[in-house]
């Protein structure tokens, strides 16, 4: 079974999502081509959130903390401030955000190699520590592992995933 055939099978994505996105125009605003299964999963879920808590970054939304490309900004901003006061394992233009959770904690992506998207792997930071656990995969991958709970990254609450994963769609 693929990881993305997991994901359905332990999240099942909601009915009739139809984004539309000019895909070519938005990596051409981040200045960086983006990879598959981030594509598919946005195509098939839509905005919305893993359990109440895991939100994918969407090319469009009526909700600004859930862009892609203002949250790419912002993420470059804080990531220099963080910069000042602590070690980052990660140059600020290796990391592209690509979900962020209701705590604050934001996964992203690690953009190396810079034109191989599809072999970029993700790592994390929560609001409130300085760790930055790795994922060796995408974001498809790391989205099963993590709500099968096959795989925990440490700096996500207890609590989550919840023993039956949901995906909530946001309204609109």
């Amino acid at each position: 079974m693929s990881v993305r055939e997991e994901l359905v099978r332990l999240v099942p994505p909601p009915e009739g999502v139809s984004l539309g996105v000019d895909w070519p125009a938005l990596e051409e605003e981040l200045g960086s081509p983006l990879p598959s299964d981030y594509k598919w999963l946005v195509e098939r879920y839509g905005p919305g959130s893993f359990d109440n808590f895991l939100h994918v970054l969407q090319p469009t939304s009526p909700f600004p903390p859930i862009r892609l490309m203002s949250s790419a900004d912002r993420a470059a901003e804080i990531l220099d401030q963080l910069r000042e006061k602590e070690d980052i394992p990660f140059a600020t233009e290796e990391l592209l955000p690509v979900a962020k959770t209701d705590n604050g904690d934001t996964v992203y992506w690690v953009t190396r190699p810079e034109d191989d998207p599809d072999s970029w792997t993700l790592t994390g930071n929560a609001a409130r520590n300085r760790k930055w656990p790795v994922f060796d995969g995408g974001i498809v991958a790391f989205l099963a592992a993590t709500l099968s709970g096959a795989h925990r990254m440490e700096i996500f609450p207890n609590g989550f995933p919840t023993e039956s994963p949901v995906f909530v769609p946001l309204p609109g």
